[in-house]
């Protein structure tokens, strides 16, 4: 049975590989037994799928002598299998949210982490069980459609350099993974925290779930799980007709504040502008934490109303309309510190729609269309003319995109030079762009790296082919001579830097 599940994951992981994840991974272990059994396995699939793995322990700093233990533990578990490890502390400042605060710093670390050693991944050792625990918590909690979903097998966690979340063993039960460690003579630590009733997540291991196995429904994991599934599967089928339906909406972007078209809006049925509106929101880069069911619904409720007063609907993003469109306005919170004095934050690109960049003094506008093509939009409001247009392939993209200044060691691989990559600085030098022109030329990046600089030249691993199905325009429109003088990012403003 172990060698079944061993198996199947090393054809997950086999797909993932294909599907563009690299071969360098960090395999976070706490010490239990769902993190070593998932470095146990992943060693025993290394060799035949080319993994590169290192190992990655931190600890919480609440469990004192038993934590220390747990750190020599795993350091020398690494040892013997010949693997680099990496030891970090953290110390918890404010017990309230110690879980939440925790799996901050957790990911914080472990992308610093994966950055240094070049990781293209960080696996984890989620099992089935978590994965029924965590869809019941949010179901007691009050979730909507999208909570059912529970945790994703894989998702982005940072963007430059990518880096992926992968959990490999969201199929397999924690019974079996202990019956594997079993079998090799492998041995693990027990968190006694873990037991702790005095946690929601462990009342749920521990007293709910077993009650609800004995009384009601023996297989009530395995429900869950399958619940998940069907969830997630709907959830896809739903953002891909959200994506289809956004290419005709019209959204513009400007700093922290979106435009969406009442109009387009109103005819579509409420669960599909939600979920248009998540992905809008998703777009821009604004958090979704505080964004719960209910709020999602009163949101899209507000579509097609005029006249309402202004509200705060969530993650500090105020609502309001001009009649024509729906108005989304992020005011900077407590967290976000006012960026430094001539420093340039990227922007997230809206896609369909266009973004303004106002330090580039540009619009940029993005298009997608199928084969049959249409043209790119009409001249954006206030712009003077367009600098360039250029046409990739949107399904070589890794969504989301967004629009950045340079920056020192920039990497890309110009069309043209079948793949090889060139240093951004050798790229401008070849072109004869000077110091002050390079910090103002706008780059379209996207979870992989560079995607265009603008006005010069789109990436290889983009281009568009013979067999490519679907286009993304992206052009490139200077803003309009009275708008740059206001804004004071014009030619002359940065003239002193070359």
């Amino acid at each position: 049975m172990t060698e079944h599940w061993i198996e199947r994951i090393e054809c997950r992981i086999g797909r993932w590989l294909n599907q563009g994840v690299g071969r360098a991974w960090v395999v976070a272990v706490s010490g239990g037994s769902d993190s070593v059994g998932l470095l146990r396995a992943l060693y025993q699939v290394a060799e035949p799928l080319g993994l590169r793995l290192s190992v990655a322990h931190l600890d919480h700093g609440v469990r004192g002598p038993a934590g220390r233990g747990d750190a020599a533990f795993v350091a020398e578990l690494a040892s013997g299998l010949g693997l680099p490890i990496d030891l970090g502390q953290w110390q918890p400042t404010r017990a309230a949210h110690f879980e939440s605060d925790a799996r901050a710093a957790r990911y914080q670390w472990l992308t610093a982490v994966a950055r240094s050693r070049g990781a293209n991944a960080v696996a984890l050792g989620h099992t089935r069980d978590d994965q029924a625990e965590t869809i019941l918590h949010r179901i007691l909690r009050g979730t909507g459609p999208h909570g059912l979903t529970g945790i994703p097998a894989r998702r982005t966690l940072c963007g430059e350099p990518k880096i992926v979340l992968v959990r490999p063993l969201l199929m397999v039960s924690r019974r079996g993974i202990r019956a594997f460690l079993n079998a090799i003579g492998q041995p693990f630590r027990e968190d006694e925290t873990n037991t702790e009733l005095s946690r929601t997540r462990a009342r749920i291991r521990h007293d709910l779930l077993p009650k609800l196995a004995a009384e009601y429904n023996p297989a009530v994991s395995a429900a869950l799980v399958r619940l998940g599934a069907l969830s997630a599967r709907q959830a896809r089928v739903i953002a891909r007709e959200a994506r289809a339906a956004l290419q005709s909406a019209s959204v513009m972007a400007c700093g922290h504040s979106l435009a969406l078209d009442h109009g387009f809006l109103r005819a579509k049925p409420r669960f599909l502008v939600t979920e248009i509106l998540r992905l809008v929101w998703r777009r821009a880069g604004w958090p979704e934490g505080g964004m719960s069911a209910r709020r999602w619904l009163r949101l899209a409720s507000l579509i097609g109303r005029e006249g309402f007063e202004p509200v705060e609907i969530g993650a500090r993003v105020i609502v309001s309309s001009d009649g024509s469109s729906l108005l989304l306005r992020r005011l900077p919170g407590a967290r976000e510190p006012a960026p430094a004095p001539g420093s340039q934050r990227p922007v997230p690109l809206v896609l369909p729609g266009r973004t303004e960049v106002p330090w580039a003094g540009c619009w940029i506008d993005a298009q997608i269309d199928g084969p049959s093509g249409v043209a790119p939009s009409e001249v954006p409001p206030r712009a003077d003319r367009a600098i360039a247009v250029e046409v990739v392939d949107f399904d070589q993209v890794a969504e989301p995109l967004f629009v950045r200044s340079p920056l020192p060691g920039d990497r890309f691989d110009p069309l043209g030079m079948q793949g090889k990559s060139k240093a951004l600085a050798d790229f401008f030098r070849g072109r004869r762009v000077s110091r002050g022109r390079r910090a103002r030329t706008p780059l379209v990046c996207d979870q992989r790296g560079i995607v265009w600089v603008a006005g010069h030249r789109v990436a290889e691993r983009v281009k568009e082919t013979s067999q490519t199905q679907r286009r993304l325009w992206l052009s490139c429109w200077r803003l309009a001579r009275a708008d740059v003088d206001e804004r004071g990012s014009g030619e002359e403003s940065s003239g002193g830097n070359d």
